[in-house]
């Protein structure tokens, strides 16, 4: 090759123009190779649009959760939701009271069985996870007995 603007045709290896689409002596047709300039703009672009609609969604999402629980639980100060660490510091024999001081809410009663000799009393709080995460504690006599969590964070 004597000229930088010439380039061997891969069929018959004659030299033909850079730019040409097909080669003049055997009519080969030639892929272009793209130009260099400005390679990657598009994936870098395509990187930052899913970016940023990975973070919308992401905002999106925990407004909704947030709204759905909120709507589900009736507590609209995230302050009184149960958290995975407030739920793995009750241990059983608690009182009710031990309990609501580290969650720091009475919860709800969700059921509750028995009589002034025996007393079964179920308690719910709900949780900083995901929509209707909550934690479930069974109190026998006034004493922690059993608790039970989901989608706690």
């Amino acid at each position: 090759m004597a000229n930088n603007k010439l380039i061997n045709c891969p069929t018959c290896g004659k030299e033909i123009s850079k730019t040409a689409s097909t080669c003049p002596h055997c009519g080969e047709v030639l892929k272009q190779k793209k130009s260099s300039s400005g390679a990657g703009c598009g994936c870098l672009i395509a990187l930052i649009a899913f970016g940023a609609i990975f973070a919308a969604s992401s905002s999106i999402t925990k407004y909704t959760n947030n709204s759905i629980q909120s709507q589900v639980s009736g507590v609209t100060d995230e302050s009184e939701y149960i958290t995975l660490s407030e739920y793995n510091q009750i241990t059983t024999g608690m009182t009710y009271e031990e309990v609501c001081s580290i969650v720091g809410s009475n919860g709800t009663e969700s059921a509750s069985s028995g009589d002034d000799n025996y007393k079964i009393v179920i308690v719910t709080w709900y949780g900083n996870g995901v929509a209707g995460s909550n934690a479930n504690v069974t109190f026998t006599n006034g004493a922690v007995t059993g608790k039970a969590q989901v989608g706690l964070q």
